[in-house]
């Protein structure tokens, strides 16, 4: 099984990849002048019937995550590439456990030096109730909708994230240029922990009370029953509670 996320602060994978996806921007630009000209959407079902957690994890596209009663896990994945040939070089690969299934991108030979442009696969996700659901991206949109999760992690380096739940009593989100949006019941009474470098935090809606700050927070409303736990470096922390 998947171990859960690496908690160690020296070297975060948001850290790690969104230096190395500097660095090889900086030296490959200007190398090539092809676009991603071919594309494609294949579609996979996975059996959720003991299912419990769900693992995400693209390097370049969006992740969006949507809940309904359901057996199964639905996945459309929309491919880009600069030709044919290299579009077939990667896919999406499954790995599975009784009750965890973790779903990347198998890149092929698309390497992250390669002078050609990076593949891209948006994944749109529709998944069973009461999943625990784990996203990453390092450059993409994270999008999750959940009424019955218990727990919800999301991590890119570049893009924004947004996260709509009931449930959660657990929810942590990470990115270095990007803004984070929780949406929560408006009776909900978080506990807090945001920090960021360039940003601010605001809550609209909560019956617990708002709290506006312009670089980090840690705040709990009313007994605290949910833990809100938001990194960012360049980016907004937007609470709604509007559910």
């Amino acid at each position: 099984m998947r171990e859960d996320r690496d908690s160690t602060p020296l070297l975060s994978r948001r850290k790690l990849l969104g230096g190395c996806a500097a660095a090889s921007t900086v030296g490959l630009a200007g190398c090539s002048s092809r676009s991603l000209a071919a594309e494609t959407t294949v579609t996979h079902e996975y059996d959720a019937s003991e299912l419990a957690t769900l693992n995400v994890d693209v390097l370049n596209g969006t992740v969006d995550i949507t809940e309904e009663q359901r057996a199964t896990v639905h996945a459309e994945a929309t491919k880009q590439a600069v030709d044919e040939a290299a579009l077939d070089q990667f896919s999406l690969h499954d790995d599975r456990t009784s009750d965890d299934l973790s779903l990347s991108v198998d890149s092929g030979d698309n390497g992250l030096l390669s002078l050609e442009p990076a593949p891209r696969m948006d994944l749109v996700l529709t998944v069973p109730t009461g999943l625990q659901l784990d996203a990453e991206s390092t450059n993409g949109t994270i999008t999750v909708d959940t009424g019955s999760a218990d727990r919800v992690t999301a991590e890119t380096v570049n893009g924004d994230i947004d996260i709509s739940v009931v449930a959660a009593s657990d929810v942590q989100a990470d990115t270095t240029n990007g803004d984070v949006s929780i949406t929560l019941p408006s009776t909900a009474e978080p506990s807090i922990s945001y920090e960021t470098t360039n940003g601010r935090v605001e809550t609209i809606g909560l019956d617990a009370g708002s709290i506006e700050a312009d670089a980090g927070v840690d705040r709990t409303l009313g007994n605290g029953t949910r833990q809100l736990t938001v990194t960012t470096t360049n980016g907004n922390f937007t609470i709604r509670g509007d559910r």
